[in-house]
């Protein structure tokens, strides 16, 4: 290795290391922000007012704000936008990360948002403290956050939480997703049925709110909680 390429490592170490300190910090300092409880919101950046799912998103973000709970985005435009709109700033957090194109329409809180290097970065923070996450229609990007998230959590890397997938009058995308994933990959062993059992499909805001309230354990701890109740140890293989 020559001098060259290690003072190249070394400075990215130390720019990793900076930021993942400073990630550390907001999250700690958001969550004691929260008055109750944390919802994260995913969903396509391209959405635009007057869609039915940006409809739904701004509805969803009304009704999260008034049961005290916390909305966290990644900090865009589209549903994004939507569900900062619904919740309002002060119920608001934001993770972003700097793509052409997907700027906020509104001026983020310094204190209420952060701008991260890293989409893995943006995804540890988007998902490692809340209570519940609620997918509306996506493109790539969304998809990627998804399946991250039953990832680690049939391989109980991350805390158990409902996953909601929101789907708007006239869309039909997570209805056929289901079916691909369980004809494709389920059925043919590719994935564990585990990884399909906690999601829940809501045509409404009051479908997928209820759908987090009925699964609600009573200690709140999610990390062993389904639609079924506790996931027996044997059910989980990697995805």
């Amino acid at each position: 290795m020559t001098e060259h390429t290690k003072g190249v490592l070394l400075t990215t170490l130390q720019s990793i290391a900076h930021e993942v300190e400073t990630a550390r910090t907001w999250s700690e300092a958001s969550r004691a922000l929260a008055d109750e409880r944390v919802a994260t919101v995913f969903g396509s950046a391209r959405a635009t007012r007057g869609e039915p799912a940006y409809a739904m998103a701004q509805e969803l973000g009304a009704a999260l704000a008034a049961r005290r709970w916390t909305t966290v985005t990644g900090g865009g435009p589209g549903i994004m936008q939507a569900a900062r709109d619904g919740s309002g700033e002060t119920l608001s957090r934001a993770v972003r990360v700097k793509i052409a194109g997907e700027e906020p329409e509104t001026v983020l809180d310094p204190a209420r948002s952060i701008t991260v290097a890293t989409f893995a970065l943006r995804k540890l923070l988007l998902t490692h403290d809340i209570d519940a996450l609620f997918v509306f229609p996506g493109g790539v990007g969304t998809l990627d956050e998804l399946y991250e998230v039953l990832v680690h959590h049939d391989t109980d890397r991350l805390d158990r939480f409902p996953v909601v997938l929101m789907q708007p009058p006239g869309v039909t995308l997570w209805t056929a997703w289901l079916d691909f994933m369980e004809e494709q990959l389920v059925s043919t062993g590719l994935v564990s049925p585990s990884v399909l059992k906690e999601l829940v499909v809501a045509e409404s805001v009051a479908e997928a709110l209820a759908a987090v309230e009925e699964r609600e354990p009573p200690a709140g701890d999610w990390r062993t909680y389904d639609r079924g109740g506790a996931l027996p140890d044997a059910e989980r293989r990697s995805a």
